[in-house]
């Protein structure tokens, strides 16, 4: 399988999953996994440095990826994850609609809703992050990715 094939088959539709049901830690949890183990294919196809330019690329964002990643599948992560995550110490911020908005959790303006980790002050979408670095891999990395389309992520 080619990194084009891996992500065209498996990350696409697993990012697309998580966008729609905002609310699962399930799918939450996939989209980080296939979307970090990109990282595998290119290294197959004979990409180099793909971890250091994935975190120059977009910092934060990578490391919660692979923490995810990792951590859902150890149960926690070890000292070499930047942000640590161990399974279930997220949350789900409803969004900013009336019946279902909690003040000081919804953002206002927000209407999807969000599964979050948080480390040091900072506030990290799930989603968000494994559409961040689904997009900065194919932008790193366009001589294996480029035929991909992202657009409905």
């Amino acid at each position: 399988m080619t990194p084009a094939e891996y992500v065209t088959e498996i990350v696409i539709p697993t990012v697309q999953e998580c966008r729609d049901n905002r609310r699962s830690r399930r799918y939450a949890y996939l989209a980080c996994i296939v979307t970090f183990h990109i990282k595998d294919h290119l290294k197959k196809a004979g990409a180099t440095l793909i971890e250091d330019k994935m975190r120059t690329a977009c910092p934060g964002h990578f490391d919660v990826v692979r923490g995810v990643c990792n951590g859902t599948k150890h149960v926690a992560t070890d000292q070499s994850h930047p942000i640590p995550f161990a399974a279930g110490h997220d949350y789900y911020r409803p969004p900013a609609l009336a019946g279902v908005m909690v003040a000081g959790l919804s953002i206002l303006g927000d209407t999807k809703g969000a599964r979050v980790i948080r480390h040091s002050n900072m506030k990290y979408d799930l989603y968000g992050s494994a559409k961040t670095v689904l997009t900065e891999f194919k932008r790193q990395f366009p001589e294996h990715l480029d035929a991909c389309d992202l657009s409905d992520c």
